[in-house]
């Protein structure tokens, strides 16, 4: 709130109603979904409001926030972030696991509760009205989005001081603007301090001095907690805030009345009462007594009181309608009425730190165009602020402070200066601010218009008709009042007239109002109520110097009326009622004491300023008499030089107004005789001013004779100047006349020069430009072989400087590297016989260069002179150009040979799959010659199998709609004796290759590698199935020899048994290995589908190899809970070869943690270890047959089947196998089946 001058102004528009856009919910967790059905009932009580604002960075702010608020705080929150406009949002599931708190996504009028956290959907602005939280389509300003400012000022308007603002990490100012709002309505802000991961919205915020703490997101948590809730609690049925009362609102007025001077009984209770409640929650004081106990004892706290009584909320064109409104129709009536060499005068009260003053200078240059600096303009900025008006003189604004000025305007009217912007100097030049109170002194006159908007809503009615009644003075006849939306001029008809009823403009009305005005208001504490008021001071100076104190209230209350001015007579202060002896006057404002002094006073003032001065002694002259409103007054004069620490010298003025004295007696006689000594007074009096007049005179005559002298003497010296200066003006004036004839006639001929001048000059740097511009190197010879000009590509290209070669000879140059006999040859013929070369290829070693080719162009340039005859060489290296033919054939060469020697089929089809080239290999592996293979079609091929005619198109296809990649497939085609090859082929798109334009395919002929694989398959199946009868056998026979051996004290035939036993399995899981791979290869892999709890299959697999290893401790966090539907053993299968291998991978490791989770649809288990990790080059390769993983010391058992075998098993179950790996830093190995199992997810 500002006080008179410096009242509250709305930060930022009101949000509009606009329909909510429904944005797609996300499926959240059981407990955000069921917290959505309940769609939050709102509390019995008007609970405190939290919103949080973030952008990027801030889910981390926000969780560390969230972590270290208790759950029943008491407080509703709700969080802004900045979220992608087109992804679903999934800030409430990763939010809710940070609280016990329900986290709720909003949908368009929600009710809010206390203890329950809210998040904005994407591609949403929200506001909050009556505990309901509205949402609108999100919606783009001057290029940014500010959801936070959006919704920080609808809570400012619904909650006051109830509302809490946390601006937290992010980039850009969203929420400068809002806060400003909160902190105007009495609420509480935060910043986060460095801890922020971007510090641009917190910084912007903090820099915007409306930040109450600036912490980290976890003290910001401590301090929520320690905020008393007494302060925001409310009444459910009378909804009135806890109010303060009188008595204890008049201890504070006199508190505040003493420190400063400023009465704030004027404003409105509610406003005062948030300001008062907001300082007493950032002190954490709950009662009243406590909170006025504390502003006794620490004047510091009074000052911040004052301050945040004196909040500016202010930004520059705030509302665009009131601006429109000035330019529009404001701005024409005033130039319409103003005559040609009259200011242009605006008075800005309350105008904060500057913003909409210079807001306004800005809207009237752009009216006046390019008259506006030949015009006369002057805006008097005012404000009850220091500080305010301090920051508003510099003129310079933060970069947060700048949202609202479009970017032609940012670029005319500021110039950036360190990172902020001030206002240019033709805006500030025409800009006066100053202090000044509007309830006490004194208004500016001869005013054009007054813009006063939203300052008296917060003040009373009787301080609203005073500050009316200064307006109506202020202005001149026909002078303009602008006042804010919410404001209208009540119960002061008589004084202005409403122009329309669209915006609040008013004419003033030609009326005597002012006649009897007094500018001043009645303090709180008036003269006749000095015995009611006396108790309640004596009780505030209970507790401080009694002294002191009386010094203050006698001297805030009985002050004669008194100026002090400096020694031009400006005056510095005013104390007391000056209003009767001082009166601004019409014209240009000045606080010169002689200009506003009453006339009858300045004879007798001016006398008693000079003596004081003279003798430096204080002076008096009593008994001077003056007229008021027709009646004749007395008063005594008193001038006191005042000593000042500073050079300047000072004089206090004191104005006694003589009270005239009746005196009533019975007797005629004392009467007359009464009358007898008035009678001599008068003539004393008079006789006593007649001298002083005769002194005034004498002084004058003196002053007058000193002056006199002084110019007779200056007059002399000038008569004599002016004599010398008469004869040597009649000679100048004689070659003036001589001259003036020859100056016209070079006037004519400098002209002509001057435009041919320009015109050759233009030629000249076109010629030059284009010269400098073209990348090919040129020089310019003179006849004697000399460089002329070389522009800077001859420079660049040939590593050389202007300086070293001007004016040598080209030949000469760079250690003699041009002197090339060949080219030497071409420009001597060239300016002999003027015969031009072209494409003149020169091959050369060059000192600096190397070896290089130039193509040479020579023109020679004729001119009237022959010695001025030139030769322009146009140097292109074409080094590169040659190297890459060159490179271009020998390439060429290499691949046809390549092509005509290769084992595999080279072929290259068209777009329409037409074969224009194949090589001679076709023969050796087809039997076909190229000839009988060009001109075939792929799509109509005879020799493909007619099963595999399909594949083959496709894979065709596949390479046709892709560039540069390799597409892969396997078919069979017919040899010329009848029987089919099997082959590998590999398509790449080279359309886009000029020199190959088509489909390149690679056909390698597998047919035997196939045959050698289908009978170590066959082996395989065979082998595994003799070995499973003998391996059971033994199985049983060890199961025997252990029984027989178990009740005898044969440790050593047990240990030998046991580890039979182990071979024994070993061989047991390699031939069920050795299976899996046939029915994998066959595709015979069946899978027995049941529903069982993965996590159980978990815990029992990880029980089971922990009996295995002494060494590793298997750690397992499960967050699965749920049934899935797989093959139980093969999915145990996996579990189990991924334990193995991180057992045996990590010999030097001691734990091994596997994880499991469900995303959406599908269930993720990973196992960890801190082994020997894998290479990047070898990942690809890892899920391969018979694949090992060795390194350089170590050498493990296995025959590489296992890891194959798991991915192919999670292939059927459909899903994938992956793998992440440092070396020397371990692996996870992650497989993903989806919760159900379908035997189609896998295509075999």
């Amino acid at each position: 709130m500002k006080t008179t001058n410096s009242i509250t102004k709305k930060a930022a528009p009101s949000p509009k109603k606009k329909p909510a856009e429904k944005t797609p919910a996300r499926r959240n967790s059981a407990k955000t979904a069921q917290s959505k059905r309940k769609k939050s009932i709102p509390d019995k009580k008007l609970f405190p409001v939290v919103a949080i604002g973030a952008s990027a960075g801030g889910i981390e702010a926000i969780s560390a926030l969230l972590e270290n608020l208790p759950p029943n705080l008491g407080m509703a929150y709700v969080i802004i972030q900045h979220l992608a406009p087109n992804h679903e949002s999934i800030l409430p599931e990763i939010l809710e696991r940070k609280t016990k708190m329900p986290v709720h996504q909003v949908d368009d009028e929600m009710h809010i509760a206390a203890d329950n956290i809210y998040v904005i959907p994407p591609n949403t602005y929200m506001s909050i009205e009556d505990s309901r939280l509205k949402l609108s389509p999100r919606i783009k300003t001057d290029g940014s989005f500010h959801s936070i400012d959006f919704f920080l000022h609808s809570l400012a308007l619904a909650y006051k001081n109830r509302a809490i603002a946390i601006i937290l990490s992010g980039i850009a100012t969203d929420g400068t603007v809002g806060i400003q709002s909160v902190k105007a309505e009495g609420g509480v802000t935060f910043a986060q301090n460095a801890s922020a991961k971007f510090q641009g919205m917190p910084k912007s915020a903090a820099d915007s001095g409306f930040i109450d703490f600036i912490l980290s997101p976890t003290d910001i948590a401590k301090q929520l907690k320690a905020f008393p809730k007494i302060i925001y609690t409310i009444s459910a049925t009378n909804k009135e805030t806890l109010k303060i009362s009188e008595p204890e609102l008049k201890k504070i007025y006199f508190l505040l009345h003493n420190k400063r001077g400023v009465d704030f009984s004027h404003y409105k209770l509610s406003t005062i009462s948030r300001r008062i409640l907001r300082r007493m929650v950032l002190n954490r004081i709950a009662k009243t007594e406590e909170y006025i106990k504390l502003l006794h004892q620490n004047t510091d706290e009074l000052d911040l009181l004052y301050r945040d009584l004196l909040i500016s909320v202010t930004s520059f064109f705030r509302d665009a309608d009131s601006y429109a409104t000035l330019t529009k129709k404001i701005f024409p009536a005033l130039m319409k009425e103003r005559k040609p060499n009259d200011p242009v005068r605006i008075w800005i009260p309350a105008c904060s730190s500057g913003e909409e003053a210079y807001s306004t200078a800005i809207c009237l240059f752009e009216y006046l165009g390019n008259k506006a600096l030949a015009t006369p303009i002057q805006i008097f900025a005012t404000d009850l602020s220091d500080a305010a008006i301090e920051r508003a003189r510099t003129g310079i604004y933060s970069k947060g402070a700048m949202e609202n000025i479009s970017s032609n305007r940012l670029k005319k009217y500021f110039v950036k200066i360190d990172g902020s912007y001030q206002v240019s100097k033709p805006i500030r030049d025409v800009c006066i601010f100053a202090t000044h109170n509007l309830l006490n002194d004194p208004p500016f006159s001869r005013m054009d218009l007054i813009s006063c908007q939203n300052v008296m809503i917060y003040l009373e009615t009787n301080p609203q008709r005073k500050i009316l009644q200064a307006f109506h003075y202020a202005l001149r006849p026909s002078g303009h009042l602008l006042l804010g939306k919410s404001e209208t001029i009540g119960n002061s008809s008589e004084l202005f007239t409403q122009v329309g009823r669209d915006h609040k403009i008013y004419i003033k009305k030609n009326t005597d109002a002012n006649s009897t005005f007094d500018f001043s208001m009645r303090s709180y504490y008036p003269q006749k109520n000095i015995r009611e008021n006396k108790k309640v001071a004596v009780q505030e100076i209970a507790d401080v110097n009694i002294d002191k104190e009386t010094e203050k209230v006698l001297l805030s209350r009985y002050t004669p009326a008194s100026v002090v001015v400096d020694k031009d007579l400006h005056i510095q202060r005013f104390l007391g009622a000056t209003s009767q002896f001082l009166q601004p006057v019409s014209g240009k404002a000045s606080l010169h004491l002689l200009k506003m002094v009453r006339d009858e006073l300045v004879f007798d003032l001016r006398t008693l300023l000079h003596r004081a001065k003279k003798e430096n002694r204080p002076m008096k002259k009593e008994g001077v008499i003056f007229s008021d409103n027709g009646q004749s007054k007395e008063l005594n004069l008193e001038v006191t030089p005042v000593k000042s620490t500073a050079r300047d010298n000072y004089y206090l003025i004191v104005f006694k107004e003589i009270k005239p004295s009746t005196l009533f007696t019975p007797e005629r006689k004392e009467n007359r005789d009464n009358k007898k000594d008035s009678k001599d007074k008068q003539i004393m009096r008079l006789k006593q001013q007649l001298g002083e007049a005769r002194e005034q005179m004498k002084i004058m005559s003196e002053e007058f004779e000193a002056t006199r002298e002084e110019l007779q003497s200056s007059s002399e010296e000038v008569l004599s100047s002016n004599e010398e200066l008469q004869s040597i003006n009649e000679e100048i004036e004689t070659s003036k006349e001589e001259l003036q004839s020859s100056n016209e006639e070079l006037n004519t001929i400098n002209e002509e020069l001057q435009r041919r001048n320009n015109e050759l000059k233009e030629s000249v740097d076109y010629a030059q430009a284009i010269v400098q511009t073209i990348d090919e190197p040129l020089v310019l010879l003179s006849t004697d072989m000399r460089i002329r000009m070389a522009n800077g590509a001859f420079f660049k290209i040939f590593k050389t400087r202007d300086d070293e070669v001007e004016g040598l000879d080209f030949f000469e140059i760079s250690n003699y590297q041009w002197d090339i006999p060949e080219l030497r040859n071409r420009v001597s013929e060239l300016f002999s016989r003027g015969k031009n070369f072209e494409q003149f290829e020169l091959q050369h070693s060059f000192p600096l260069l190397g070896e290089r080719v130039l193509r040479v162009n020579g023109t020679r340039i004729n001119r009237d002179d022959p010695k001025k005859n030139g030769v322009l060489l146009v140097l292109e290296d074409i080094t590169q150009r040659k190297k890459s033919e060159w490179q271009l054939k020998e390439n060429e060469e290499r691949f046809r040979l390549l092509v005509q020697n290769a084992s595999d089929i080279i072929s290259i089809f068209s777009a329409d799959g037409t074969i224009f080239y194949e090589s001679e290999s076709v023969e050796r592996v087809l039997g076909y010659t190229p000839d009988e293979r060009i001109g075939k079609n792929i799509f109509k091929d005879p020799i493909i199998h007619p099963d595999d005619l399909k594949i083959k198109v496709n894979a065709f296809k596949q390479a046709l709609s892709s560039t540069n990649v390799m597409v892969k497939a396997g078919f069979r085609l017919m040899h010329k004796d009848g029987n089919y090859r099997n082959i590998e082929a590999v398509y790449v798109n080279m359309l886009a290759e000029p020199r190959i334009a088509g489909i390149v395919a690679n056909y390698h002929d597998v047919t035997e590698q196939r045959k050698l694989e289908q009978h170590r398959e066959e082996f395989i199946s065979i082998a595994s199935h003799e070995l499973r009868t003998p391996v059971t056998s033994l199985k049983g026979y060890v199961q025997i020899m252990q029984d027989m051996f178990s009740t005898t004290d044969d440790v050593m035939a047990m240990e030998i048994i046991q580890k039979l036993n182990l071979q024994v399995d070993r061989l047991n899981n390699l031939i069920k290995d050795l299976l899996d791979i046939t029915r994998i290869r066959q595709g015979q892999l069946e899978l027995r589908e049941s529903s069982f709890h993965i996590d159980t299959l978990i815990n029992e697999t990880v029980a089971e190899m922990q009996l295995g290893t002494k060494k590793h401790l298997i750690l397992s966090d499960l967050n699965i809970g749920k049934k899935i539907t797989a093959d139980r053993e093969r999915i145990g299968q996996v579990l189990n070869n991924l334990l193995s291998n991180a057992i045996k991978y990590s010999p030097d490791a001691d734990k091994i943690i596997v994880t499991s989770k469900s995303i959406e649809e599908n269930i993720t288990v990973c196992v960890q270890d801190f082994g020997i990790g894998i290479r990047a080059d070898v990942q690809k390769k890892i899920f391969d047959r018979f694949f090992r993983l060795h390194d350089k010391t170590h050498s493990y058992p296995g025959l590489g089947l296992g890891l194959y075998i798991a991915s192919e098993i999670v292939k059927h179950h459909g899903g994938s196998l992956d793998v992440k790996s440092k070396p020397g830093k371990g692996s996870i190995f992650c497989f993903t089946i989806p919760l159900r199992y379908s035997p189609a997810a896998y295509e075999y």
